[in-house]
């Protein structure tokens, strides 16, 4: 499986059939150089526009991809991801914009983002989307949900550990989601299901990472050799589920790049931070665009440097940067942090049976994330998958902001519902987190364990924990 490859190199293998069809020659894949894109681009836009100024200052640009559904008639985009490719620096970033997140729409006030392609399809979620991150967008790239069923049966169907039973009927809608939980092969009908549904204690936030899962599951089949023999109805069948404003020849010239310049460690995953909120009796999703910003315009020896590990069995993703609290904000106790060294020294023997551990295990009802705030490579993978040895349902593993932490810290989302606070003040409990370290934060969206530099203890004591459960 080449991981190493982007999701754009799925969006583009549509662009390439109409390429062929166009009688271009597809050999250019494996020539294409960065100044082949450059001067494509260049000759193709306005000199004087913002988009040439990024691209001759800075040797990037950007493109939205967005799904489209359709609804009795109601257009609107559910899937909305703002992709920065650089040709210069040789990376790509890659942020998923919850559906629900509040930003001002022209000409239509504050709303929702997806209601912008409603109002007025990919141009005007296009500038919605340019305005609000501060970024501007050269090309969008439509998927269809309709013809999206198709596409996943030619590929024989995808694999997904799903988590939880995913129950939700919606007559408007036409959805009769039923999935139920463990490792399966999805049809294109229930991944279509799997990839919409957000009716969850996560609710958007929930889908966004369940699509990031699903895009990692499709790469896998995509690259499957024994698929190459369905490459002409692939072709066909994708050809109809996207649209694009971007060249045939750029797109080729784009998947040579990806095919050629880029590895794993230079393709990066993330999620817009921020918190659920209600206004005006609406639920929305705010942004936290400075952060946002960051992960886009971060110096990839930054991103590079940190654990880019990727795990299997989670749903982490290279270069995840998530806004926790950093070590100078852990409590303080009698005037100085309150350090794991001193706190697992009392409790460094679990001293619970594996009863009493199942049955912690059992009353968590939400899963939750491992971060990484030390920077040491693998960390958070390594913690993942001890933690899923005793069945602790580990969602997604990736890095913290920073990597300064003292202690390891457990935290969850400010107004947390009761599950996913009890979730975060188990964990505490099973791992031996002194209470003052369990704390609600701000930027939290799961119940989070964050690697401090007490790691060694940490990973000692769920090695014990290991062995109880074993018994």
């Amino acid at each position: 499986m080449k991981l190493s490859k982007s999701i754009i190199m799925i969006v583009l293998l549509a662009i390439l059939g109409i390429a062929a069809g166009a009688g271009l020659k597809v050999y250019t894949i494996l020539h294409t150089k960065s100044e082949d894109i450059l001067g494509t681009i260049e000759s193709s836009i306005d000199s004087g526009s913002a988009q040439y100024a990024a691209l001759k200052e800075q040797g990037r640009f950007n493109i939205l991809i967005m799904g489209e559904d359709d609804v009795e008639g109601s257009r609107r985009s559910d899937t909305i991801l703002f992709a920065t490719i650089d040709i210069d620096d040789k990376n790509m970033r890659i942020l998923s914009l919850p559906r629900d997140t509040r930003v001002q729409i022209p000409g239509h006030g504050v709303q929702k983002l997806n209601h912008a392609f409603a109002y007025g399809g990919p141009d005007l979620l296009k500038a919605t989307v340019e305005k609000y991150l501060g970024q501007p967008i050269l090309y969008y790239v439509i998927i269809d949900y309709v013809s999206f069923p198709a596409v996943v049966d030619i590929l024989g169907g995808v694999e997904i550990d799903v988590q939880k039973r995913m129950r939700y009927v919606d007559r408007a809608g036409k959805l009769d989601i039923n999935i139920q939980p463990g490792l399966q092969v999805m049809d294109g009908k229930t991944a279509l299901h799997y990839v919409r549904f957000r009716m969850d204690a996560l609710g958007d936030i929930g889908r966004v990472h369940r699509q990031q899962q699903f895009i990692k599951a499709l790469l896998k089949k995509v690259y499957d050799p024994r698929i190459l023999v369905k490459i002409p109805e692939l072709t066909a069948q994708m050809m109809k589920l996207f649209k694009t404003d971007m060249s045939p020849a750029l797109s080729i010239q784009l998947a040579g790049f990806a095919q050629n310049e880029l590895g794993r460690e230079r393709i990066f995953f993330s999620t817009l931070h921020g918190q659920a909120a209600i206004v005006n009796n609406l639920s929305y999703w705010v942004g936290d665009t400075k952060a946002a910003n960051e992960f886009l315009n971060t110096p990839i020896e930054m991103l590079i440097s940190g654990d880019i590990t990727e795990n299997k069995n989670t749903s982490n993703f290279a270069g995840l940067s998530l806004s926790y609290s950093s070590a100078a904000e852990e409590t303080k106790v009698n005037g100085e942090v309150m350090g794991t060294e001193k706190a697992q020294d009392k409790k460094s023997e679990p001293g619970i049976s594996n009863e009493e551990l199942l049955g912690l295990i059992r009353s968590m009802p939400e899963s939750i994330a491992v971060l990484n705030g030390t920077g040491k490579s693998g960390l958070s993978a390594e913690v993942s998958s001890k933690l899923q040895k005793i069945g602790i349902d580990v969602i997604m593993s990736a890095n913290a902001k920073h990597f300064d932490y003292r202690s390891s810290n457990v935290v969850y989302p400010i107004n947390a519902k009761s599950g996913v606070k009890k979730t975060a003040q188990t964990l505490g409990k099973i791992l031996g987190i002194p209470n003052n370290l369990v704390r609600a934060n701000n930027q939290a969206f799961y119940p989070s364990i964050i690697i401090g530099h007490d790691s060694k203890q940490l990973i000692s004591r769920i090695d014990k924990l290991i062995e109880i459960s074993s018994q």
